[in-house]
This record gives C-alpha cells, sequence and structure tokens, in this order.
C-alpha cells in the first residue's frame, strides 16, 4: 500500500489566497488548481490509496482543553467556506476520497492513518506544510511540502532540526508552538531547548533533573513544569483516534480527468 494523506484546508486555503490576488474567480479556480495539485500527487507518489482529510466543524478535544487554541489565527474567507461541500463533491467526483470527522483535527486523523498504514507495512506521504507532522516522520512516513516541492524524510527531518522526529513534541513544549497560540516555558529559547534535549533526551528527564539545572533556565522549568506538560499534551498528535474507516475505502480508482 502507499498512501497519500493531504491536510486538505492546509493547501486549499494556500491555493485560495494565491488565486485571491491573481484571478476575478478565486473560488473556482481555487477548485480546479486543487484538483490538479492532488492528482498530480497521485500520480507523482504512485499512490494506491488517497485521503483527502478536513477538518471537523465542532471544537476539539485541543479547543474543549485550552480556549486560546489557534486564537491568532484568521478566520476562513466566507466564499472559500460556503464553497467546501461543493469542492469536496468535486473532488469525489474524481475519485479522491474525502474524509471528516466534525470532532476530529485533520492532524490528529491523518496522524493515525499514517501510523496504522505504516506499522502494517505500507508506505505513506503527507502532504502539509505543518511542522507537526514531523514528529511521527519514519522509514515509513515522509513529508512532502508541496509549495516548495520538497520531500522530508525521517533523516531530513532529523538534520534539518536538529532533535530525533519525536523529540519534537518536547522541543515545541519548551519554546511554545506560536502558530498554534501555544506557550511554552518563558525564557527557554530553541538553542536552550536543543541543548536540554541533546543532554536529556526527553522532557520528562529534564523535569526530573531541573534541580541540577543551574541558573534561571533551572528556575523556570521547576515553577513552569506544568505549563510544559500543558504544552506536549497540545502539540502531541494523536495517533490513535477512532475512526471506523476501512482502508479500502481509500483505495484510488480514477473515474476522471482535470482539463
Amino acid at each position: 500500500m502507499k498512501l497519500l494523506l493531504i491536510d486538505a484546508m492546509n493547501l486549499i486555503r494556500r491555493i485560495y489566497a494565491a488565486q485571491e490576488k491573481r484571478s476575478d474567480d478565486p473560488v473556482d479556480q481555487t477548485c480546479l488548481h486543487s484538483q490538479n495539485a492532488i492528482l498530480k500527487n497521485i500520480e507523482e507518489a504512485e499512490a494506491t490509496h488517497v485521503a483527502l482529510v478536513f477538518d471537523g466543524h465542532q471544537p476539539t478535544w485541543r479547543h474543549k482543553f485550552y480556549g486560546e487554541y489557534k486564537a491568532d489565527r484568521k478566520p476562513m474567507p466566507n466564499k472559500l467556506a460556503d464553497a467546501l461541500p461543493q469542492y469536496i463533491e468535486g473532488f469525489e467526483a474524481l475519485g479522491i476520497p474525502c474524509v471528516l470527522y466534525d470532532d476530529l483535527e485533520a492532524d490528529d486523523v491523518i496522524a493515525t492513518l499514517a501510523v496504522k498504514v505504516a506499522q502494517h507495512g505500507g508506505q505513506v506521504r503527507i502532504i502539509s506544510t505543518d511542522k507537526g507532522f514531523m514528529q511521527i516522520a519514519s522509514e515509513r512516513i515522509s513529508l512532502y511540502h508541496y509549495f516548495d516541492r520538497r520531500v522530508l524524510t525521517y533523516d531530513d527531518v532529523e538534520q534539518q532540526l536538529g532533535l530525533i522526529p519525536r523529540q519534537l513534541p518536547d522541543y515545541l513544549s519548551l519554546v511554545g508552538d506560536s502558530t498554534n497560540h501555544v506557550p511554552g516555558v518563558p525564557g527557554i529559547g530553541p538553542k536552550t531547548a536543543g541543548e536540554l534535549l541533546d543532554k536529556y533526551g526527553d522532557l520528562d528527564n529534564i523535569l526530573i533533573n531541573s534541580t541540577d539545572i543551574p541558573g534561571k533556565v533551572g528556575e523556570q522549568l521547576r515553577e513552569n513544569y506544568r505549563l510544559a506538560l500543558f504544552a506536549r499534551k497540545m502539540v502531541t498528535l494523536k495517533v490513535d483516534c477512532e475512526l471506523g474507516l476501512n482502508l479500502q475505502s481509500l483505495r484510488y480508482r480514477p473515474v476522471g480527468l482535470v482539463h
């Protein structure tokens, strides 16, 4: 199995933003460009299975857990939001399976599907610019930045971040995740977080040994350990969502072409 997982709104919203600047009809043009982009990526990945994964309409567990989650995000343009049902209908007419769970984020659905397929010996490619997916990169799970035309493998992620992919949630729990409005430990920046992870391996060991860490860094860790644990919960992708999804339903069966 070669599964292509597409972070739907990550792709569509960026295409829409580009079309707003250059087209008098950004809604229709976005639909067309999105379809072409997806079909091209299916071909390039030689995908046997595909899922175009959308965010649900209801607040997710992260929103309920932390009301400020993604508080800085700009709302989706109304014209685009109104067109999404039409988009989904068009994607499915081309044989591209669309997946949406009302109370689940696309990120968690994608992570669950990716890990499940990888555990069963399949190859997975995730199309998204979201760096959070780097935490599940493996020999069987790669990431593709569509707009940079760049594939990231496990080794690429380690080289780019200076971290083992599984350390990414711990890193973000220390420095914060500004993209999603999740705070980190005050006073700890990327360099210090990297040094701590190099020395102690993970957040748990850092906190356990915080009494031995001198100066302001140790003090902040001791005072804000609950904040760090909270942040880690927020930035860690769920890989065990109950989806009730038969993978056969994601088999790619092309039924048309876009011109």
